[in-house]
């Protein structure tokens, strides 16, 4: 219940910091060219909350539905237009004007995504050390000679401070056909210069569940000590007298070292008897648990109901990837660019037929992803919502009537032809549009849906 609340406010207030800053794009480019705005609305259908006010009497409202929102400005789309306003209808504007008015939504939603890129880069972004705590058999990087226990210090002369600080970097370099180049340091102190031709990568991002996964490489995760931090009333460890504190040293024989190790074994022992070997004050016990089994992606599970230790000493020990206020802004830049430029190269090769529909996400993966990422903390937060402000904005630039897209084709038609697109046609138009967004919605929601199943 708990997860769901949280993937429902998040989603709200995601979409609520998107959708007003897309709108209030429109609505100040509108304001600055000298445009009236009738209304500004955050959300379709019924309002349950509007006020007028200013010298132009707009109306500001909250619509029920919200997943979306609009700026209703005078003479658009036929409207009637009082003798003595004809300057400030949209439709008498200046192509240059409308076409202004129109883009600086999107432009808005990718500023924004630079202002949090920015302001995440001032706070600093946690991660862990750049060690490599895995190499994959037969895999890119065992081919280009990285080791267990290598450092990684640079990728394409960029610094590297934490692991997965410059994933979006390479990720964008894999799917451009260009090389990386990482320098490392081994157990020896020896520095070595490590390549990867990524050349016949870029066919399997599409399948590749993680960027790291892809290359064959894994970072080594801190150690968080095998000991109980909290026991759930009626759980299976509950029951099998389990307390704070106890150390589990061995399940049926095997040896414990460390928490990620346990939780391995528990899951592979759902609904089976289990011997607990622990340690309770240098005093060594035995306790019988049968972990409860859970359904986890589709997988049952086994859970036995305890919790780690407080790890806040292993966390404050981690690396952050921080900036000063001039790179954080560049960062931020650059990290809008980079982010924008890997999502207009998916959806090419998705239009292509390289990565299937599948990967569409609709508003239920949107929430979920939202209030996983506000559960763990403001930065991750914010930066999904980074995330996803590019994707609106790239979304609505694309070419499709009904989109802000499709407003600027028509306008650029306008400006080599001399005068508007027939009104037939853009009416045409937004049928077809309102159709291929109709589907691709469909898809994205089916998507939603059957992932919720398999979880």
């Amino acid at each position: 219940m708990e997860e769901i609340l949280y993937s429902i406010f998040g989603f709200l207030v995601a979409v609520g910091v998107l959708v007003t800053v897309h709108e209030w794009g429109h609505y100040a480019a509108a304001r600055l060219v000298g445009v009236r705005v009738l209304k500004f609305s955050i959300g379709f259908g019924r309002s349950v909350w509007e006020r007028s006010w200013g010298v132009d009497g707009t109306t500001y409202a909250i619509g029920i539905v919200p997943l979306g929102g609009y700026v209703k400005m005078l003479g658009e789309g036929g409207g009637d237009v009082l003798p003595g306003e004809e300057h400030r209808a949209f439709d008498k504007k200046p192509l240059w004007a409308r076409a202004f008015v129109v883009s600086a939504g999107p432009v808005a939603n990718l500023w924004l995504a630079v202002m949090i890129y920015w302001l995440v880069s001032l706070i600093g972004i946690v991660g862990l050390p750049p060690v490599v705590g895995a190499v994959q058999p037969a895999s890119v990087a065992q081919a280009a000679g990285f080791r267990v226990d290598d450092r990684i210090l640079t990728v394409n002369e960029r610094e590297v401070k934490t692991w997965g600080e410059h994933r979006l970097f390479m990720l964008a370099q894999v799917l451009a056909g260009s090389p990386l180049h990482f320098e490392v340091v081994g157990n020896d102190g020896e520095n070595r210069r490590v390549s990867i031709d990524t050349g016949g990568l870029d066919e399997q991002i599409a399948v590749a569940a993680l960027f790291e996964k892809m290359l064959g490489i894994q970072p080594r995760l801190p150690t968080i000590p095998a000991v109980v931090g909290d026991v759930i009333a009626d759980s299976p460890a509950a029951l099998a007298g389990l307390v704070v504190g106890d150390r589990i040293l061995a399940i049926d024989g095997h040896k414990i070292s460390d928490w990620r190790e346990l939780v391995g074994q528990i899951s592979v022992r759902a609904d089976q008897e289990v011997v607990i070997e622990i340690d309770r004050q240098g005093v060594r016990q035995q306790r019988l648990v049968w972990p409860k089994g859970t359904m986890v992606n589709g997988v049952r599970t086994g859970r036995i109901g305890i919790a780690v230790m407080d790890t806040d000493e292993i966390f404050r020990a981690l690396p952050k990837a921080q900036y000063s206020v001039l790179p954080a802004l560049l960062n931020g830049l650059e990290r809008t660019w980079l982010t924008t430029s890997v999502t207009l190269r998916m959806a090419y090769r998705m239009i292509r037929g390289d990565i299937g529909s599948e990967n569409l996400s609709g508003p239920i993966t949107i929430g979920h992803f939202a209030g996983q990422s506000a559960r763990i903390g403001l930065v991750p937060f914010l930066v999904f919502l980074a995330l996803v402000s590019v994707s609106l904005g790239v979304l609505n630039l694309l070419p499709i009537p009904l989109l802000d897209g499709g407003h600027l084709l028509y306008f650029l038609i306008e400006g080599v032809t001399g005068r508007p697109v027939p009104e037939k046609v853009m009416l045409g138009g937004q049928l077809v549009g309102g159709g291929l967004l109709a589907v691709l919605f469909s898809v994205a929601i089916y998507n939603d849906m059957a992932r919720l199943i398999s979880l």
